[in-house]
């Protein structure tokens, strides 16, 4: 048991060269959202010149929700190697997953108001949002 944990807390070798980007997914997003989504993943890796990405979900939303969203990045961009770690729900989630990761690419979809604030308390700067309108 000590060993599984062990294994999962560190990198697998195929993650090594990875463009690493945290993913905020939240509800709201629609098709054409995702498929701008995919473009956007798409983009950062191929400016690194990387083929591979290593993607941080923090979603409030459950399992079958926010996978939707990720599935939908997968098929879209069938040409570049993906791993998909969980990484949490709330916003001092996010705050310690930035911080750790040492200033990655954050992109935002659906309506994360919250976390676009604390984003934006903390001055980080390096944040795309993809769909990002309030509920009514």
């Amino acid at each position: 048991m000590v060993n599984q944990q062990a294994l999962t807390k560190s990198r697998l070798r195929i993650e090594e060269s990875s463009k690493e980007i945290v993913l905020v997914v939240c509800d709201g997003v629609g098709s054409a959202d995702v498929t701008v989504l995919a473009n956007e993943v798409a983009k950062k890796v191929a400016k690194e010149g990387k083929r591979r990405a290593l993607i941080h979900v923090i979603s409030p939303l459950g399992r079958p929700k926010y996978f939707e969203v990720v599935r939908g990045v997968i098929q879209e961009n069938i040409g570049i190697s993906m791993s998909v770690r969980y990484s949490g729900s709330e916003t001092k989630d996010l705050l310690e997953l930035v911080k750790r990761l040492n200033n990655p690419d954050v992109v935002v979809t659906g309506l994360c108001g919250d976390y676009i604030k604390v984003l934006d308390e903390v001055g980080y700067r390096n944040v795309t949002v993809i769909y990002a309108k309030e509920a009514t």
